[in-house]
């Protein structure tokens, strides 16, 4: 036996892999996977005894040449890595280093650790579609059908209810042990308790779920999949009929969370379905869902069967700056663009395609963008790219792109910071074409190695910001440092801008209540900071910006709360920047009040403080 026949098949791949590299750089140009191979044979002695070495296969008894493969595997991973490049298929494709390839310092190259190691990603993810088309595979050959998947709420125990989502939300799930978890199959939604209201009893099937993603944690027992409502019963079906369906005496099992149904089952319920949903929800085009994924006609046949054509997802990218005066509710029409894409989402949602970050003076392109940092596993200390929000954002998109998935990137107070060093050579893809995706691609190779590493780029291809994620800035146009953002990074946003209009409710307005400044006089706050902005602007001759939003003070359900942020924040504002930047005659405080802690004070003391203008003008409202 040779030397390379004493090393491990991996430590084959690794040996391989340095002389490759060096008959690739001495190359002037490109060269035949035939041409390569036969260099690296003259050149070393132990490969070229290799090359000629035949093995007999333990399974089939058919003999094969090991080399080949050890080198199609090396060649492979310095590939996805973006080593070299590749053109044609086999022994006449054509093979060059690529800029990152001249780059390395081949004599002080640590294979298994910048190679091997970061290969693996690769590898994983690979093995695992190979198993999910092979589980599928199996289950159609065995007539196995998986159709339907079910997962069980209890909101006493995760404060997670399907009685609380809409069509079209989303929902990260939590799942311990099943496996084979499959992008686009389809599950019943059932709830152990009751909901909040009429016709939400507990025990009940509520809606029908989608499958849209899953993340599968290192180091963890417990994976997330991201379930998607896709259907809600208007009458939810309990667990004791759906038993009935079941000719054998059989019952569904709903213990545990996510788990798949026993196909016997899943035919009858489905069965079922057809005759008691007169209607399906948009989302679901017809009763054809729930056939095998080979028997699915158009869109569903797709790797990914969400809909392109997606009833909630938009139709154009939103890039848009929203600006306004402090409180005016830029956050609360944020909340409400996502809301067009998944209903029920608030600020507090767990929703895995929002991505919110705040920006401040020193806020750099490394926090958005990510940076080499130090990492530990397994007690050796490494450095690796560690994305920021915004490659975060980039690859959610990317993954999700085909999927009926907006991903929504926001960028809280852009104003300061010094957004066009923030955005640097990201600023190139804010250019849109008519699809929604960039104009214009880049090279960047922290973020290129990222995503092409977990397998949503391909070798080759050039960074781009697809149709799917949404980017929105807020702009407060009371700092002073707002003209940071120049005219050309302007020119790539919509700007909308968010007025101090009180916002109509079904009962009224949004975010009123009433704050007792004396013990006999009592303010709604809708009214209270509408009367303050007129004064603001005609008695004290400021501009708009210095006015007040609806949202610049938020409801505590708590009169001492409430209280307490009057003084400590609004009384601040309009001391601060209103009352002390005016040069007319006009007050929003009552005569007397010379100072901010005789004004602090007599509010404290439950004083009148307010100006006489202020109140007639609430006495107008």
């Amino acid at each position: 036996m040779g030397y390379i026949d004493n090393l491990t098949t991996e430590e084959r791949v690794s040996y391989l892999i340095k002389p490759i590299l060096e008959v690739l750089s001495q190359s002037s140009s490109s060269l035949t996977t035939a041409e390569l191979r036969s260099q690296i044979i003259k050149m070393d002695p132990y490969i070229a005894e290799y090359a000629e070495a035949v093995y007999t296969s333990e399974k089939t008894g058919i003999p094969y040449k090991d080399f080949t493969k050890r080198f199609s595997l090396a060649i492979k991973e310095l590939e996805v890595l973006g080593i070299l490049s590749r053109e044609g298929k086999g022994q006449n494709s054509s093979i060059l280093l690529t800029p990152k390839g001249q780059e390395l310092d081949i004599s002080t190259l640590n294979v298994e650790k910048e190679i091997r190691a970061k290969a693996q990603v690769y590898w994983k993810a690979r093995r695992k579609k190979m198993t999910k088309k092979k589980t599928k595979s199996a289950n159609v050959a065995k007539n196995e059908k998986r159709l339907l998947w079910r997962a069980t709420a209890n909101f006493k125990e995760s404060g997670f209810s399907w009685y609380q989502l809409e069509v079209g939300d989303i929902v990260t799930y939590n799942y311990a042990t099943e496996k084979n978890i499959e992008i686009g199959r389809f599950g019943l939604g059932y709830n152990k308790d009751s909901g909040e209201g009429s016709n939400k009893p507990a025990g009940s099937i509520v809606c029908v779920f989608q499958i849209v993603d899953y993340l599968m944690l290192p180091d963890s027992q417990t994976n997330k999949a991201v379930l998607r409502c896709v259907h809600k019963f208007d009458n939810p079906i309990s667990l004791s009929e759906i038993n009935s369906w079941f000719n054998d005496g059989s019952s569904l099992n709903l213990q545990g969370g996510l788990a798949s149904i026993s196909d016997t089952q899943a035919d009858i319920i489905i069965n079922k379905f057809e005759s008691i949903i007169p209607k399906l929800s948009p989302f679901i085009k017809s009763s054809k869902i729930f056939l095998p994924i080979d028997q699915r006609e158009h869109p569903l046949e797709r790797e990914h069967p969400l809909e392109r054509e997606h009833p909630l997802q938009r139709e154009h990218p939103l890039q848009i700056m929203l600006y306004g005066a402090p409180g005016t509710g830029k956050s609360y029409r944020i909340s409400s663009l996502i809301r067009e894409s998944y209903p029920s989402y608030n600020e507090y949602d767990d929703n895995p395609y929002v991505f919110r970050t705040t920006i401040y003076r020193d806020y750099s392109y490394f926090d958005f963008v990510g940076n080499i940092m130090p990492v530990t596993k397994d007690g050796k200390i490494s450095y690796e790219f560690v994305p920021g929000i915004f490659t975060t954002a980039l690859f959610a998109a990317l993954r999700n792109q085909d999927s009926g998935i907006d991903v929504y990137l926001i960028l809280e107070e852009m104003s300061r910071g010094d957004i066009a060093s923030i955005f640097g050579d990201i600023f190139q893809l804010l250019d849109r074409d008519d699809t929604g995706k960039s104009m214009y691609g880049i090279n960047n190779k922290s973020i290129y190695e990222y995503l092409i590493l977990n397998g949503v780029l391909k070798a080759g291809y050039k960074i781009i910001i697809p149709s799917n994620l949404h980017i929105i800035g807020t702009v407060n146009t009371s700092d002073q440092n707002v003209n940071v953002i120049d005219t050309a990074f302007k020119r790539r946003f919509d700007f909308e801008y968010v007025g101090v209009e009180p916002i109509k409710s079904n009962n009224g307005y949004v975010n009123n209540f009433s704050i007792n400044f004396t013990s006999d006089n009592q303010y709604e706050w809708v009214k209270l900071y509408q009367a303050i902005n007129h004064v603001i602007i005609n008695d004290l001759g400021l501009a708009e910006d210095k006015q007040l939003g609806p949202f610049f003070l938020k409801d505590k359900d708590n009169d001492n709360l409430n209280r307490k942020q009057v003084a400590n924040k609004l009384l601040h504002y309009l001391w601060q920047d209103v009352e002390r930047v005016s040069y007319t005659s006009g007050s929003l405080f009552a005569d007397g009040i010379t100072s901010f802690s005789q004004l602090y004070y007599a509010f404290e003391k439950q004083e009148n403080i307010l100006s006489k203008s202020v109140i007639e003008q609430y006495g107008k409202l």
